[in-house]
């Protein structure tokens, strides 16, 4: 008996361990998306500026042919232009936001460079004074670390929304005024034709940009570490049982041992 509670105690131990080493990869290893923008850019109202976007993967995996997705937010006062670096871009009426996919030479020079950030360049036309900063942020389901996914893009040196300087309106009527007829929209109220799409941009219509999908990786992770709990807790059961299967057979035969002896001397003493 105690030969079969060995093997049982070897066969359970072998089990766990496999566990350990078959989900333990769930949430120890995987890639590391990070983004970073380059601050100091400036430029006046017409100009197109060129603001480096930097990728990186800090993780020990390699993202290969995962879907990464890459979406932009222009800083207040400025619209996008041109994403380079990314692919299928679907951008807002406004051109203000763009919701891209990862190119193949930004994913290809990314894979080269382990843990290194390459820079692709976001190209900026400001329309008006920048009043507040835009921001860049990469999600991809390999991903489970999200504290590094997202960065703020600064032109002009404005780091956070400015207040509003627009005049408040007198509460006193000018003697001089007189009815006009209703204002027209100002040139600056119109958006501005943009430049032919790249070949890397999209060349459907512009649609509204979607939500962002919610990240499944936290709800994988939890699963795996709860089968991995119950297997734990199922096997610790069963080598629980099986000692004390094994005691209770032992316990038995010591038990039998001593009717047997005291058996014996009572048949002696009647004889």
């Amino acid at each position: 008996m105690e030969r079969h509670v060995i093997r049982l105690a070897a066969v359970l131990t072998a089990l766990l361990a496999g566990l350990g080493l078959a989900a333990s990869p769930a949430w120890a290893a995987g890639s590391d998306l990070a983004v970073q923008s380059a601050d100091g850019r400036e430029g006046g109202v017409g100009q197109i500026v060129s603001v480096p976007i930097g990728l990186a993967n800090k993780g020990p995996d390699p993202i290969g042919a995962k879907s990464v997705t890459v979406s932009y937010r222009a800083p207040a006062g400025s619209v996008i232009v041109r994403a380079n670096g990314a692919t299928n871009c679907v951008f807002n009426v406004a051109r203000t936001t763009a919701r891209c996919q990862l190119g193949a030479d930004w994913r290809a020079a990314v894979t080269l460079k382990p843990g290194e950030f390459v820079n692709r360049n976001l190209d900026l036309r400001i329309d008006r004074n920048i009043t507040a900063p835009g921001a860049v942020s990469v999600s991809c389901g390999c991903d489970s670390k999200k504290s590094n996914n997202a960065t703020n893009i600064v032109l002009n040196g404005v780091t956070k929304p400015m207040p509003s300087t627009s005049p408040k309106p007198s509460s006193k009527p000018s003697a001089s005024a007189s009815p006009s007829p209703a204002p027209s929209a100002t040139p600056s109220e119109t958006p501005e034709p943009t430049e032919e799409p790249s070949a890397e941009e999209s060349t459907e219509p512009v649609v509204a940009e979607p939500s962002e999908p919610p990240a499944s990786g936290s709800a994988t992770l939890s699963g795996l570490m709860l089968v991995g709990f119950g297997i734990v807790l199922l096997g610790l059961v069963g080598l629980g049982g099986a000692v004390y299967l094994w005691r209770m057979r032992a316990g038995r035969d010591d038990d039998d041992g001593d009717d047997g002896g005291y058996d014996m001397d009572a048949t002696q003493v009647i004889r």
